[in-house]
């Protein structure tokens, strides 16, 4: 296999950084070290624990496989499905591909980034904080954009919520960073369909950026899906590694 096709391979600390984040954004139990990763116990009947690994070790995955008998239960594997699947039986389905992300905080790229036809420009408020310039400046709060959606942000106890509301009062696009040492995990970061294309995602992302940034945050994290992917590399974010989710089913389903 070549340089340019080796599959990125995921460093323990930013993993151990989104597991942390992830748990303080969910606010659900401190994650718990087991061998091969990490165990959170999530408590929702949809998904009663994750097991986040940072690689795809082919014994790790067995052990789990055979230990692992509850339904709801879900790895999340820092490997492609190709490297995951051969390791566990039927029982356990897999769901679409992810991507572990990451960029620097604190300085703000604007050359080259693209924003959606007829989408608001950033406020020179909002600008800083996230991947080229200088340290982020204090975004105005709130933060009026054309088309009249206003965007405010609260921080309280290593926790910043975005949140941008339409004309009407109603939530059009939404956020979180949890801080995590020096690294800030993004979460829950999404737009109403009858909002979207409308650069509020972007607007958002960099919002709670430079304010994780004035809170001391020199790096981000996040998972993002398909759909997210690509403003995500137009705003600088880079890919660490693939993401692979399984979950177990009760027996005899599809």
């Amino acid at each position: 296999m070549t340089e340019h096709h080796r599959v990125p391979v995921a460093r323990p600390e930013v993993v151990r950084a989104w597991v942390d984040g992830w748990v303080r954004s969910r606010g659900t139990d401190g994650a718990v070290e087991v061998p091969g990763g990490f165990r959170i116990a999530v408590g929702r009947t949809d998904q009663v624990a994750r097991y986040v690994l940072p690689a795809a070790d082919p014994a790790v995955l067995r052990r789990l496989s055979v230990a692992l008998i509850t339904p709801g239960l879900w790895l999340k594997v820092c490997a492609p499905r190709s490297a995951v699947e051969p390791a566990l039986p039927a029982s356990w389905e897999f769901r679409a591909p992810e991507y572990l992300m990451t960029a620097p905080l604190g300085r703000t790229t604007h050359s080259g980034a693209s924003r959606a036809a007829g989408a608001p420009e950033v406020p020179d408020g909002l600008r800083d904080g996230l991947v080229p310039g200088a340290a982020p400046a204090p975004p105005p709060d709130p933060a009026v954009l054309p088309g009249g959606y206003v965007v405010e942000t609260v921080a309280q106890g290593g926790i910043v919520d975005a949140r941008a509301f339409a004309a009407t009062g109603e939530v059009a696009a939404g956020g979180r960073v949890a801080l995590a040492g020096a690294t800030a995990v993004f979460d829950q970061v999404r737009t109403d369909p009858a909002h979207r294309r409308q650069g509020l995602g972007r607007i958002v992302m960099t919002a709670l950026a430079a304010r994780a940034a004035q809170q001391g945050a020199t790096q981000g994290v996040l998972v993002a899906r398909d759909d997210g992917l690509s403003l995500y590399r137009a705003m600088g974010w880079e890919l660490h590694s693939p993401v692979t989710t399984a979950v177990l089913r009760r027996r005899g389903t599809r």
